[in-house]
């Protein structure tokens, strides 16, 4: 027994050793479930929004966000987020801020007390988060931004505590987020319009199909506007094709800027434009298309020192009308009804 006792202190080391090992080995556990659960992203907002997930998720995290400089570089990143609806996990700050900040550091930083950098918290969290790291995003070779693990437990990150798995995050999150940007430009060149940026025709039609079967799965409506614009071969043989490219990019911008969220506009062909508008009657997207009529001719296009009004016709059909079930069928109504205005006005 004695023997026993003198051995007992060298063994509670052991056993601490051990439990670091074992700790150890399941935060690396963690970081390849996560690697893996990325990858596999199909576009930068998924990425995103699964990133944040299983980061908090599976390190027990209070929140969990990105940080992007306003620097020119980040502003196709920051519009993919935007488009897929992935900003609420995402503040932009003042580049020279954070970088003085951060000291433009590669590496990891330890935060365990958040006076100071409360700018980089989203508003909502800034009286909860009390410690955080902040792990460094690398895109396409440049310090892009940060991604924070935000705490309530002050101190949590201290200043001394080992980064090692932090820089392993940092590194698979960059290298990742590098992968889906790279992913997402060149989905973007195929369903993407070259002049306006819409997304194009082929797009459309995938995003009709989905839109259908989401409306058919959950017994919710859902309509299009078939736009054409009117007197655009006048615009250009006055003004020139280039002033009419600037029209067409002009409307196709402002539709986008007046329609919801979940709303999408498409540049279908030539001077004609599609919008899908999920869950919208066929009466209300009557209304939807008046009002852009309306407040599009309140803007128009200011080009050569002249003031170009800005003007449509547009058709309206939704999938609550007899035998408009499919997309080619909501189409030919649209535009038969989009005509039936034309002559009207």
């Amino acid at each position: 027994m004695p023997e026993a006792f003198q051995h007992y202190p060298d063994d509670i080391s052991l056993e601490s050793l051990l439990e670091h090992a074992r700790r150890n080995e399941q935060i690396a556990r963690n970081l390849f479930e996560i690697e893996r659960e990325i990858m596999g992203c199909r576009d930068c907002a998924a990425f995103v929004d699964r990133l944040v997930d299983r980061v908090r998720e599976r390190f027990r995290l209070d929140e969990v966000w990105l940080v992007l400089t306003d620097v020119e570089a980040n502003q196709p990143l920051h519009g993919m987020l935007a488009e897929e609806g992935a900003l609420s996990l995402l503040i932009t700050a003042p580049a020279a801020d954070f970088l003085h900040l951060t000291g433009a550091s590669h590496a990891p930083l330890l935060i365990p007390d958040t006076r100071g950098y409360q700018y980089l918290v989203p508003p909502l969290w800034q009286n909860a988060i009390r410690s955080m790291a902040i792990l460094p995003l690398v895109v396409e070779d440049r310090l892009a931004g940060g991604l924070i693990l935000g705490t309530r437990d002050a101190g949590r990150y201290s200043r001394d505590m080992d980064a090692f798995f932090l820089e392993q995050l940092a590194v698979k999150t960059s290298l990742g987020l590098d992968s889906a940007v790279a992913r997402e430009q060149l989905r973007r060149l195929a369903t993407r319009d070259s002049l306006t940026g819409l997304r194009n025709r082929r797009e459309m039609e995938t995003v009709l199909q989905k839109e259908l079967s989401r409306s058919r799965r959950y017994q919710m409506p859902l309509s299009l506007l078939f736009i054409d614009c009117d007197s655009f071969k006048r615009i250009n043989d006055d003004y020139g094709h280039e002033c009419g490219d600037a029209y067409l990019c002009h409307l196709g911008e402002t539709l986008r800027r007046l329609l919801r969220e979940d709303d999408s506009v498409f540049r279908f062909a030539g001077d004609e434009f599609v919008v899908v508008l999920p869950n919208q009657s066929m009466q209300t997207a009557t209304q939807v298309g008046s009002r852009l009529q309306e407040r599009i001719a309140e803007e128009p296009l200011e080009w050569g020192g002249h003031r170009i009004p800005v003007a449509f016709s547009v058709g309206v059909a939704g999938n609550e009308q007899p035998g408009l079930a499919d997309s080619r069928t909501l189409l030919r109504y649209a535009d038969q009804r989009l005509y039936e205005q034309k002559r009207e006005r």
